[in-house]
């Protein structure tokens, strides 16, 4: 465990062996989010929301403007192959 200060803007120092560990180098981003005990700081994954689900998807292809999930494929490919 790492116990740090936090400065008077609200900012903490990660830990260079926590930084080795999630391979993060200066410039990336982290997503933080909370629960009812904890604050959470993770390597940032993009998040698409699919055209067709409406669902958001860590991974998606993207086709003109809009994002197309692994899901959404699979329906679009059945609807095809229904008519």
């Amino acid at each position: 465990m790492h116990t740090k200060r936090l400065n008077n803007l609200g900012r903490i120092v990660i830990p260079k062996e926590i930084l080795e560990i999630f391979q993060l180098h200066e410039g990336d981003l982290v997503d933080i989010t909370h629960n009812d005990r904890q604050i959470i700081v993770e390597p940032h994954r993009q998040r698409y929301v699919c055209a067709v689900t409406g669902k958001v998807a860590d991974e998606a292809i993207r086709i003109g403007e809009a994002w197309i999930s692994k899901e959404g494929l699979r329906q679009i490919v059945k609807y095809m192959s229904d008519e």
